[in-house]
């Protein structure tokens, strides 16, 4: 295994991950904003970071499997495992550094997964109110008859 290529990887990756944290703490801004425009955009560059960082694991994988670790065994902790025997180096450094930004992002894209959510339901809840409740049972329309128990009135027309 080229260690000089695995550590190339494992600093792409964590370049990456600072990117990825950038884009999502952009992306909580534009949440909270409601900026769809901007947040279009950021979404395309989050799928390329992600693209990049899937292909990053890829090759970091192969790398190890070429160098005879099981393919079942090429994950990042085994490695700082495998890579960490003769205590703390370079790469167990890197791959620290790489764990950590992969926890901020999960907790950044956490956050952006809960804004989502309840935006989702105010937005529901908005429309419903518009919308008037989904049983009538008891009004009268402007004829003089009786609602049906099914029957939805817009706002507008109550």
């Amino acid at each position: 295994m080229s260690d000089q290529g695995l550590q190339q990887i494992l600093e792409n990756d964590r370049l990456q991950l600072d990117t990825l944290a950038d884009l999502l703490a952009s992306e909580k801004t534009c949440l909270e904003q409601r900026d769809l425009d901007k947040l279009n955009a950021l979404l395309t560059q989050k799928q390329s970071v992600l693209a990049q960082i899937e292909r990053n694991d890829h090759t970091r994988r192969q790398l190890l499997t070429q160098a005879g670790v099981p393919a079942a065994q090429t994950n990042l902790q085994n490695l700082k495992r495998i890579l960490g025997k003769g205590g703390e180096n370079e790469f167990t450094v890197l791959l620290e550094g790489i764990e950590s930004r992969l926890q901020h992002c999960r907790e950044l894209s956490e956050t952006n997964s809960i804004i989502v959510h309840r935006s989702r339901l105010n937005t529901e809840r908005a429309l419903s109110i518009l919308r008037g409740p989904a049983t009538l049972s008891g009004l009268y329309t402007s004829h003089g008859n009786k609602t049906g128990s099914s029957e939805q009135r817009d706002l507008g027309s109550a």
